[in-house]
């Protein structure tokens, strides 16, 4: 994929920026949320730069958590040329996330342009939900029978090939049925994209799962099983501790997930970050 090379600091610009506020934080401590800030918007670029086309879908679907301005839209929107299916179809999954007007025009151009029938599916059903004319016409083509929404199996099968031999990681489908106490904040995305990869990962451990089970609600208890999973010795734990603080909107929580910038797993790395960024929004409200 061509690469797109856009100045982080420009692209999540007005995203979450922290300023001086009513609370009387001192001057040091704000610019050393900024210096935070930036840290995670640096990591999150790398991931979305990267040769490897599962890091890429790592950082897409951590990055719809951040929020729906208008530079992030069209950063991810990049990624609907991408190369690899997957790739698209994690961005039309992301940009739907952030429930934003602005990412119609996009879709529509995916809609008209992409020669793969799941990212013309996916795009389809986005636009239509959205009340957009051309995916409820795309949709009307696909109960007709006038549009695919699969591959045929030889292409399917070439595809996998290709994709396990550039990349060591595999994903297996497990659909979320009964999700955490999500806190929606005005601006930011859903991050459920976000959490659906995570469960597609062969590696998320019983333990994750039970983690993302137990923190379903705020409380003093499930806030202390929070702080000791972000230092667990299994990533999957620490990814779905970070994932559970964003989604619950656990701003107290914020400053813990630093340390994590630094972590030995990418996709921890990743979430960290887009967690971070995410709960600056819902500092700022």
């Amino acid at each position: 994929m061509e690469r797109f090379f856009i100045p982080i600091l420009t692209v999540l610009t007005g995203c979450c920026l922290v300023s001086a506020s009513a609370s009387g934080l001192p001057q040091a401590d704000n610019m050393q949320f900024a210096s935070n800030e930036t840290r995670a918007r640096s990591i999150l670029t790398e991931g979305l730069e990267s040769n490897d086309f599962a890091v890429r879908i790592q950082a897409i679907t951590a990055a719809s958590m951040i929020g729906s301005n208008e530079a992030m839209v069209a950063r991810l929107e990049e990624f609907l040329r991408d190369k690899n299916v997957e790739v698209r179809l994690a961005t039309i999954h992301a940009l739907a996330d952030l429930k934003s007007p602005q990412i119609t025009e996009g879709l529509r151009k995916t809609l008209e342009e992409d020669n793969a029938p799941e990212v013309l599916f996916a795009a389809a059903k986005v636009l239509a939900g959205l009340e957009d004319p051309a995916g409820t016409t795309a949709l009307i083509d696909v109960y007709d029978r006038k549009r695919k929404t699969r591959s045929s199996l030889l292409e399917q099968k070439k595809r996998s090939f290709f994709e396990e031999f550039h990349s060591p990681q595999s994903t297996l489908m497990f659909i979320l049925h009964q999700g955490i106490g999500y806190v929606p904040v005005p601006g930011a995305g859903d991050g459920f994209s976000a959490i659906s990869e995570l469960l597609k990962e062969p590696g998320l451990s019983d333990r994750a799962e039970v983690l993302l089970l137990l923190s379903r609600t705020r409380s003093q208890e499930s806030r202390d099983l929070l702080l000791r999973a972000l230092h667990d010795d299994d990533w999957s734990v620490r990814a779905a501790a970070t994932q559970v603080i964003a989604q619950t909107a656990q701003v107290e929580l914020r400053e813990s997930l630093v340390p994590l910038f630094e972590d030995k797993n990418q996709k921890v790395r990743l979430r960290a970050a887009a967690a971070y960024l995410h709960l600056s929004l819902v500092e700022n409200q």
